[in-house]
């Protein structure tokens, strides 16, 4: 069994977020950055405290991050609930086979002590070329994702789509 890796705060995750970012625009690989937030986690204040709930999900989701990502990859909290992953060498469509795999391991955790079903939402956006000139607009569209994906119900991965933002495309690209 792999061993738990603690999450980075946010200061520490944006740091190495843009030392990636550097190092990817530089040598030319690809770099993704996955959004990560519980959903309806308001719920979950059944039978034990708010507090204890949510060290409860962090601990679960740092878990499940560390077991299904690389030792390379990069794991922060971010805001409230919220978790960044910040994944190099790594295109679109790779970040979306992880961030599928930690949603589905996380839906169905249970936290001792309630009964909510737990889901997740994840968004990711990845800088495959060197068109993306910021590492905050890689953050900026990752949150876009996240928000749409939320927006869809929740327990759903959403890739940011140039196209979907500028009103190209008809629908959402989700798992």
């Amino acid at each position: 069994m792999p061993i738990s890796r603690a999450p980075f705060s946010q200061a520490q995750i944006l740091h190495l977020m843009k030392t990636e970012f550097s190092r990817a625009r530089r040598y030319g690989y690809p770099l993704a950055c996955l959004l990560m937030k519980p959903d309806r986690v308001q719920l979950g204040y059944l039978g034990i405290s708010p507090t204890q709930f949510r060290e409860s999900i962090h601990r679960e989701l740092a878990r499940l991050v560390a077991e299904k990502t690389r030792d390379h990859d990069h794991l922060g909290m971010v805001e409230d609930d919220g978790f960044l992953v910040v994944l190099p060498h790594t295109d679109a469509e790779s970040a979306f086979i992880v961030a599928d795999r930690i949603r589905q391991a996380f839906t169905g955790l249970q936290v001792e002590g309630t009964d909510v079903e737990l889901t997740l939402s994840l968004g990711i956006a990845a800088c495959e070329d060197r068109d993306t000139l910021f590492f905050d607009t890689l953050l900026s569209q990752a949150e876009m994702a996240l928000e749409w994906a939320t927006e869809s119900g929740g327990d759903r991965v959403e890739t940011f789509r140039r196209e979907r933002y500028t009103g190209g495309e008809a629908g959402p690209t989700s798992g």
